[in-house]
């Protein structure tokens, strides 16, 4: 009994100890087990730290396209080819400040590197080689849009197990929408640009971009809206309202009525039409360009390589006399840029998109014979970038390819970039363009223009001397000859024929006598010219007086503007006036007949007069404000001859920054408010005064672009108090901007969208490869 019960108690240990040995072995076990998964959570965790430094090497590299878009580590990417990464640079400095605890190296043998206090980055960056152009995107450099990326990422010290080592490759788009679009808004487009009662206003290719919605709608009133042709693209991350029925016709000539039955509201019957028509729920794109690159543009000034480059600071020009009606306290410099004296040889060649790297070094080449504004005139290069630190108040014709950015407004007080001898032709009564294409360059009509601010672009209309010396030179010639009494309808014909041809260099005489009657006796043709031509010496009496008071009330100021029957081009000075007169006397007497060359010298005099006494003490009864209301009624009876529309024509692309800030009205009707100045009645106390009432109008033509960033706040409110509302506003993109390289304006801004992107774990030895 005694050894049973030992033997018993004997068994009873052993499993004891069997117990606690399984016990013992599953702790291990699950030791091991959390130890693993503790180990995996710290792997996944370096995963996921190592994408987000990965992530921060793509954002640099961002950061230095923004500053700089031709920046790369290679030459150009190449897939497929066994030389993928082609050309590595040796060096390029970065161009990024620092941030926190990140530190950026630049490129040295062709990779970017950079690291932070979580890990390190290198990456390799090029333009994408062998994209296709396609001939039905106007205005878009495909060959030069792609840019590929590719970063690789360290989390750890790369010897242990834990740590991480992550690839991105991520294919970039390039984008202008500067040059692409004809209207962008970042905030809400609005198409209700009226008023016009006689047809529809048409737009006509480029795209249309609104971040926030687009609005397809009028002014109100008998404003018939807008019809849209050959639309490369309608896009809005938001929705598109048409709240008018809207003909729309796309690229690819297909059509459609927009209406409210079948915008964005709509969403079951709204189409897309192949992607030309996008909205937020569509795919739309977010382009949004947070601000324009002042920094770059700055030093770009300041050390020009590729064109002349100028900073204006406060005592560079002279403070303008103009103020800002809505920023009374504000000083402006002036940059008249004269006369069309542009020699570079015209081309109208394409391929030019990219960043200009590619690019001759021109900044050598001798200033040109112009007449810009000294020291822009002395500038080298065949291009000129102007930063300013001032508002500017600009007007005349660039005589090279031009960009000018303000860190402050922008006023366009004058017709800009337009050769005068361009023939503002249209081909009937809507205005819509001109039956002449424009092109660039000498013996052409314009340069490559680019006008960018943080401010606002304002255009003035309070000083038209300043943009009406083209049609006022033709009318001018007319208004005078009918001060000389011509005997018959006929006879005013063929003066307006004679003085007017849309060609002015086809301008003939006009003779004051005819042939002999039976009497023998030359009949007079034209009054006052045959009277001042048969008495040489006859400076007064009842002759005198009945011949001449036509045409000296014709030069002597009235008290307001004229109405339509009267003929007035007033000078205040009156011993210039006087002047005035006695050359018209003069040229009258000396041959019995007015020739193209005694008008270009009667022009000269009073429109020189005219344009001081304007600028000095403005006064709607003087100049050219008393004689644009005649203008308008007579160019209206013959669309065919050199008697234009009252017109002021700005030829560049337009960017403010600027958020809206004036009296508008979103839907089909006014007012809505745009950045405008003059023509406005009970402002004379400014300056401002209302020389042109509706029904009539002034046409207000840009071709080229019109950009609102949206991306700064206002520092005032635009009323619409000196802001008139006879305006005809017509506006035209220009296809060429980006793409001819000969009239391409310096630093163009590039906006990125991200196309595709991955990320994949790699291998020690990849990373070290890379």
């Amino acid at each position: 009994m005694i050894v049973s019960r030992i033997s018993k108690r004997g068994f009873g240990y052993i499993i004891v100890i069997t117990f606690a040995a399984i016990l013992g072995l599953f702790l291990v076990i699950m030791g091991k087990l959390r130890k693993g998964q503790s180990t995996l959570l710290s792997k996944s965790a370096k995963d996921f730290v190592a994408t987000t430094v990965a992530e921060a090497g793509l954002n640099c590299l961002l950061g230095e396209l923004r500053y700089d878009p031709s920046y790369r580590t290679h030459w150009y990417y190449k897939p497929g080819n066994e030389n993928q990464w082609a050309s590595p640079q040796a060096s390029r400095d970065t161009n990024l400040g620092g941030a926190l605890d990140l530190e950026v190296a630049g490129v040295k043998k062709g990779i970017y590197s950079g690291n932070t206090s979580l890990g390190e980055f290198k990456l390799k960056a090029a333009p994408f080689y062998g994209a296709k152009e396609n001939s039905d995107t106007v205005g878009l450099v495909e060959k030069e849009m792609y840019y590929y990326i590719e970063v690789v990422s360290l989390v750890g010290d790369g010897k242990a197990d834990t740590s991480s080592f992550r690839k991105i490759k991520a294919l970039l788009e390039r984008r202008s929408p500067i040059t692409e679009n004809l209207l962008f808004d970042g905030e809400m487009l609005d198409l209700g640009l009226g008023p016009f009662i006689g047809a529809p206003n048409s737009l006509r290719q480029g795209r249309l971009y609104g971040y926030q919605y687009i609005t397809l709608n009028t002014l109100g009133g008998s404003d018939q809206g807008s019809e849209l042709f050959e639309m490369q693209k309608i896009e809005t991350p938001g929705m598109i309202r048409a709240l008018k029925d809207t003909h729309i016709e796309f690229a690819d000539k297909k059509s459609v009525v927009l209406s409210p039955n079948n915008d964005s509201t709509n969403d079951k019957k709204f189409n897309p039409h192949d992607g030309f028509l996008l909205d937020g729920a569509r795919g739309a794109h977010p382009i949004r360009m947070t601000h324009l690159p002042k920094e770059r543009l700055l030093d770009k000034a300041l050390h020009p390589r590729k064109y002349g480059g100028l900073v204006i600071e406060k005592n560079t020009f002279p403070i303008s006399i103009f103020k800002n009606p809505y920023d009374s306290k504000a000083e402006y410099v002036d940059l008249d840029f004269g006369e069309y004296r542009v020699s570079l040889s015209p081309s109208e060649s394409e391929g030019g998109g990219g960043s200009g790297e590619t690019d001759p070094d021109d900044d050598s080449a001798s200033p040109y014979n112009g007449d810009d504004p000294a020291p822009i005139a002395k500038l080298h290069g065949k291009s000129v970038l102007i930063y300013s630190k001032m508002p500017l108040r600009i007007w005349g014709c660039p005589d090279r390819n031009i960009t000018i950015f303000s860190e402050d407004d922008i006023v366009i007080a004058g017709d800009f970039n337009q050769n005068p001898d361009t023939p503002q032709d249209y081909p009937d009564g809507t205005f819509q363009n001109y039956q002449t294409k424009l092109h660039n360059g000498k013996g052409g009509n314009k340069v490559g223009a680019l006008l960018m601010c943080d401010g606002r672009v304002l255009i003035d209309v309070s000083r038209p001397s300043l943009f009406l010396a083209n049609e006022m030179k033709p009318y001018f010639s007319f208004a005078l000859g009918m001060t000389l009494h011509p005997a018959s309808p006929e006879l005013e014909k063929d003066m307006r024929e004679a003085f007017c041809p849309v060609d002015p260099t086809k301008r003939k005489p006009i003779l004051g006598l005819g042939v002999p009657g039976p009497d023998g006796v030359q009949v007079a043709l034209y009054g006052t010219l045959a009277w001042l031509f048969n008495n040489h010496h006859t400076e007064s009496g009842p002759g005198y007086d009945a011949n001449m008071a036509d045409l000296i009330d014709f030069f002597t100021p009235g008290a307001s503007a004229p109405g339509p029957s009267t003929l007035r081009f007033g000078i205040d000075d009156v011993q210039t006036r006087g002047q005035i007169v006695e050359e018209v006397k003069r040229a009258c007497r000396d041959g019995g007949d007015l020739t193209p060359k005694d008008l270009d010298q009667i022009y000269s005099m009073a429109w020189k007069q005219a344009v001081k006494e304007e600028a000095q003490n403005p006064k709607a009864g003087c100049g050219p404000m008393a004689l644009v209301s005649g203008l308008f009624d007579e160019a209206k009876k013959d669309l065919k001859d050199g008697i234009f529309m009252p017109e002021i024509t700005i030829n560049a692309a337009i960017v403010s920054s600027t958020r809206r800030a004036s009296t508008f009205r979103i839907g089909n009707v006014g007012p809505k408010v745009l950045d405008e100045i003059g023509n406005a009645p009970g402002a004379e106390d400014q300056g401002i005064f209302q020389y042109l009432t509706e029904p009539k109008f002034i046409i207000q033509r840009v071709y080229g672009s019109e950009i609102r960033l949206s991306s700064h706040e206002p520092t005032y409110f635009v009323s619409g108090k000196y802001s008139g509302t006879a305006l005809l506003r017509r506006r035209i993109w220009d296809p060429k901007i980006l793409t001819n390289p000969t009239f391409k304006p310096p630093e163009i801004p590039f906006c990125y969208n991200l196309l595709t992107f991955s990320e994949e774990t790699i291998s020690k030895a990849e990373y070290a490869k890379f």
